[in-house]
């Protein structure tokens, strides 16, 4: 096995040229004489790579019975997201009851109304992020929210 290395280095690609004999012109780009410029013809792109990723450029569709009924407030754009801070409330079996009571009655105001699987309590209205804010937003949340203590249900409440 021999020990030649895998790449030879000069001190000096200019001064070998040089020593060499051959020289460049002034606003060739560095093409030595003789040597033909590169195409100014670019290849046309094929049709499999343009169709690769079809609709990336379109928002998602807007159908709001794929989100549980609701509707957005402002356009998708992509790079945001849209975020909110909320407490989660677990539904107890009477306030259950009571939504079964109002819903059908709100239902005849506003028929789009319909009931959630999973609830909770909105601590701000939807904002928009840029993906790079994300972690920088959750983290000053939490330094901030550490100095709030937590809720104890008074022991008398069920």
């Amino acid at each position: 096995m021999s020990a030649a290395p895998l790449v030879g280095y000069s001190s000096s690609g200019s001064e070998d040229e040089s020593e060499a004999g051959v020289r460049t012109r002034p606003g060739s780009g560095g093409r030595r004489r003789g040597q033909s410029p590169l195409p100014s013809q670019r290849f046309p792109v094929p049709d499999s790579v343009l169709n690769m990723f079809p609709g990336t450029e379109e928002g998602p569709e807007d159908d709001s019975e794929k989100h549980g009924g609701r509707v957005r407030t402002f356009p998708h754009e992509r790079g945001n997201w849209a975020t909110h801070v909320y407490i989660p409330y677990e539904a107890k079996e009477e306030f259950l009851d009571l939504l079964d009571v109002l819903l059908p009655h709100a239902q005849t105001y506003v028929p789009r109304l319909v009931r959630m699987e999973a609830f909770h309590l909105s601590l701000s209205q939807s904002v928009v992020l840029r993906h790079h804010w994300i972690l920088p937003f959750v983290q000053a949340l939490k330094e901030r929210m550490a100095s709030i203590q937590r809720y104890q249900k008074p022991p008398n409440m069920a």
